[in-house]
């Protein structure tokens, strides 16, 4: 039941801002004077409240005791997240987005962190796997939810943040409280040595999520754009990709087993030809078949890159460095529609299909650097022994 409850934790997380994503365009319609970057903003807006706690959560984690940050966590979560429906203005809807990010800022690093000061090796992959498709869970239940609440209208929506009730009673039930100790304190002081590092996988972090929350961000106007479907074929979409993202998450163990160091270069070719799905069939079936790649993709990278940054410093605080590539996953959140359009702007033209068209040529040019790396890591390798 441990495992449960700090997996919950995982599940309020990596999809929390885009948990309404199926609202958008409803939301855009309701405040007449609004445009299209409205919606954009409402799924955005927690970033820029999650990056600066994130970092703090990152200090405190070496004081306070983690059960009562996580309460404190939550209580911020579910009030940001479901007082969003009550929303008469825009500058009040999006005041609770940023009361939303407050509450994500808490409990993300820490839902990684936990895990890295409980296991250790091949266990903490698995369990870093098991946590990215907990994520992924929770997105499954809230895009289906979000969608079949929007239909209704788009304030009930922002009722499945009220989810962070049944995660908070198994955190108190089955989570071990644990307070901050000196050598802790110490240990953790430690992980400034490692910064170099940690901001190199933020970086990673930081690429990757301006990638993946161009779908969050574009997903509703892009069906209702191409005439494919409203709200409830958003919020189905979006879940067909976390279901997948979830699935792949249960398997990353193994994954990781079975390809060693090609996995990274594996899951960038699949994301690519996800977003080059995307740009190329704007249809139905196409559609999702890019999403379940993309998912497919996005369930590996993310626990590959948290295991990198707790490999990094395994005798430090899990929470130090999960709390920097934190801050630079939600900036990745925020900066993605901003910098996505503008990209695609300079290159291609303007327009949701353009954006992934950009991003499919620019993942893969990744995807051909991580291969060149490997080769010449391998042949290095082999001349020092």
């Amino acid at each position: 039941m441990i495992r449960i409850a700090i997996l919950s934790l995982s599940m309020l997380t990596v999809m929390s801002g885009a948990a309404v994503a199926p609202a958008v365009a409803d939301i855009i319609a309701y405040f007449p004077n609004a445009s299209d970057m409205l919606g954009k903003m409402v799924l955005t807006t927690p970033a820029l409240t999650i990056i600066p706690m994130a970092l703090i959560t990152g200090l405190l984690s070496s004081r306070v005791a983690r059960k009562s940050l996580v309460y404190t966590g939550i209580f911020f979560y579910m009030l940001g997240g479901a007082g969003g429906g009550l929303a008469t203005s825009i500058p009040f809807l999006l005041s609770m987005r940023a009361v939303l990010g407050i509450g994500v800022g808490i409990l993300m690093p820490l839902s990684t962190g936990i895990i890295a000061d409980i296991w250790s090796g091949d266990e903490k992959a698995k369990i870093m796997g098991l946590a990215s498709a907990s994520s992924n869970l929770g997105g499954i239940i809230a895009m289906l939810l979000s969608g079949m609440l929007a239909a209704v209208s788009w304030r009930a929506s922002f009722l499945i943040y009220l989810l962070g009730i049944a995660v908070w009673v198994l955190i108190f039930f089955f989570l071990p409280e644990k307070h901050p100790s000196p050598v802790e304190k110490r240990q953790s002081s430690q992980g400034i040595g490692f910064l170099g590092s940690y901001i190199r996988w933020g970086l990673g972090m930081f690429l990757l999520m301006v990638a993946f929350y161009s779908i969050p961000v574009n997903i509703a106007l892009y069906l209702q754009s191409h005439e494919i479907g409203d709200s409830r074929m958003a919020g189905l979409a979006m879940a067909v990709m976390t279901a997948s993202s979830f699935l792949t998450g249960l398997t990353y163990g193994n994954l990781k087993k079975a390809l060693r160091g090609w996995l990274s270069s594996v899951s960038l070719l699949i994301f690519a030809l996800s977003y080059y799905g995307l740009s190329t069939f704007p249809s139905a079936l196409p559609l999702f078949c890019s999403l379940v790649l993309n998912g497919m993709a996005f369930g590996t990278l993310v626990p590959s890159i948290m295991d990198g940054v707790t490999r990094t410093a395994e005798n430090s605080s899990g929470t130090a460095g999960t709390s920097v590539v934190t801050s630079f996953l939600f900036a990745g959140q925020f900066a993605s529609p901003l910098i996505t359009g503008e990209t695609s702007g300079l290159i291609f033209g303007s327009g949701i299909s353009n954006i992934y068209l950009t991003l499919a040529c620019g993942v893969g040019l990744a995807c051909i650097f991580s291969v060149v790396f490997r080769i010449t890591t391998a042949k290095r390798v082999q001349l020092t022994t």
